[in-house]
């Protein structure tokens, strides 16, 4: 009986610290999940970053429908809303940037050198403190420069147009962590609609890139 009644209270301690340990373990993963920070992204498109070998603007207004002094704004917008619905969930989050968040003076000294692939931007001229204010506003992380959108021409082999989008990565410091390019083609000079749509598979890349990028 006394052997019984031990067993009994042996069974007993062991199922009291299980629970224990599993509402501890609970814990901790809530714990975790409350200090857990996604890495964040602000998008910024350059002025008059809309470059090409053969369009000029008022040929891209009257073929795509956009006013020819926003077309800069237009294509920027298309390709940083794509990279952040590219993303559902994950370690990171892009935030495209609006008026209210972007200080000109951080966006104006932004400079671009090279073209088409060998676009880059130059943050040298830009205020560290500004852009930390700018990126704290918007409860950001890091900032990706869409630098230059280039739509280059080809008659041969096949008509084509190529979306040349050039982009780099930076840190709170201006350090510069990734800089790439993707592309995506068409037959014609598009409506933003048909270019959101052909972009998206571009812009998921471009997302992918600069995820792989911070998770290294």
């Amino acid at each position: 009986m006394r052997k019984l009644f031990n067993v009994q209270v042996i069974m007993m301690l062991l199922l009291v610290l299980g629970t224990v340990v599993t509402a501890s373990a609970k814990g901790n993963k809530k714990d975790e999940s409350n200090n857990y920070h996604a890495k964040q992204i602000l998008i910024v498109g350059l002025h008059d970053n809309v470059k090409s070998n053969y369009f000029y603007n008022g040929m891209i207004a009257e073929e795509t429908g956009m006013q020819a002094d926003r077309i800069d704004r237009e294509y920027n917008s298309i390709i940083a809303e794509n990279i952040a619905a590219a993303v559902k969930e994950g370690g990171c989050k892009f935030i495209p940037a609006t008026d209210n968040l972007v200080d000109g003076q951080v966006l104006n000294e932004i400079k671009v050198n090279g073209e088409s692939e060998d676009s880059y931007s130059d943050l040298s001229a830009v205020p560290t403190e500004e852009l930390q204010k700018v990126l704290n506003k918007a409860g950001a992380d890091y900032l990706l420069v869409l630098n230059q959108h280039y739509l280059k021409w080809q008659e041969q082999p096949l008509r084509t147009l190529f979306h040349i989008v050039s982009y780099s990565l930076y840190d709170k410091d201006k350090k510069e962590i990734y800089r790439g390019n993707n592309y995506f083609t068409c037959m014609n000079l598009e409506n933003p609609d048909k270019v959101r749509k052909i972009s998206r598979k571009s812009s998921s890349k471009i997302a992918s890139s600069i995820i792989k990028t911070l998770e290294d």
